[in-house]
């Protein structure tokens, strides 16, 4: 393959369905924001937000970004909000796949977890990296037009520490404006009184989505490694052949020369 250009990831958000409604009162306004890098929340890019959208948002945006062999992608779908943003959604997703997809490009439907790790809706992405050194030719040309597959996605560690961060502000927000409204009483009781039980219940499914996202890891590099593997294999043919090929070459020279 020849490299027009360093690396990049074009990211095409289409939109995303069947998601947790985090908002209390009326429809939840979704975007979309993703990163390379956790260790810089300011590389974030989004999507406009898709007001009242609900369960169901569209956003139908394309970014491009630099690749520098960054091994997830790290997604965050939010409901926006006056005070502190929800999050309502998230989920890596392994650059790998993309890389080695026909023609360097995936159209996917990737699960999304909530905060508590509970798979819930999913999310339409169009994924393709180019002059990625490594990346095969496909064969018959370039891929990417066979339409929607399931996409790898699962829960990142470090990801799920920087989403309860998100969460423990957002419900700072939350008790906040009950202060400030004057709905301690009644407003914030209740709140706090939901968090208690939020809370119980987020360490069991907490564990269990740990227990998932750990057989989706090793799924998914098993995966990995069948892939690698038949390259390896692949490649070790073609130098096979070639080796073959030279072999006969030599051969029929010397037999001229002979003769």
């Amino acid at each position: 393959m020849m490299y027009q250009g360093p690396p990049t990831l074009i990211v095409a958000a289409h939109g995303a369905n069947d998601l947790k409604d985090v908002e209390f009162l009326g429809k939840q306004d979704p975007y979309f924001q993703f990163s390379l890098d956790l260790q810089n929340p300011k590389s974030f890019q989004k999507t406009f937000v898709h007001k009242n959208a609900g369960k169901n948002a569209t956003w139908n945006q394309t970014f491009t970004i630099p690749l520098n062999g960054e091994p997830e992608l790290y997604f965050e779908i939010m409901d926006d909000e006056m005070m502190a943003d929800a999050v309502i959604a998230f989920g890596a997703i392994p650059i790998n796949q993309v890389v080695h997809a026909p023609g360097g490009t995936l159209q996917g439907v990737f699960d999304v977890f909530t905060p508590n790790g509970e798979q819930h809706g999913q999310l339409n992405l169009t994924l393709t990296a180019q002059n990625v050194p490594g990346q095969a030719t496909p064969y018959g040309g370039y891929g990417g037009n066979m339409g929607p597959v399931k996409g790898v996605c699962y829960i990142n560690e470090l990801h799920q520490k920087r989403i309860k961060a998100l969460k423990n502000k957002e419900t700072a927000s939350d008790v906040g404006a009950a202060v400030g409204t004057g709905l301690l009483a009644v407003g914030a009781g209740l709140l706090v009184g939901k968090l208690v039980g939020d809370h119980n219940r987020e360490e069991e499914e907490r564990k269990e989505a740990e227990r998932r996202a750990e057989e989706e890891r090793a799924q998914f590099e098993e995966e990995r490694r069948r892939l690698d593997d038949e390259r390896e294999r692949f490649e070790r043919q073609q130098r096979d052949e070639e080796d073959r090929r030279r072999r006969d070459d030599e051969d029929r020279r010397r037999r001229d020369e002979e003769d």
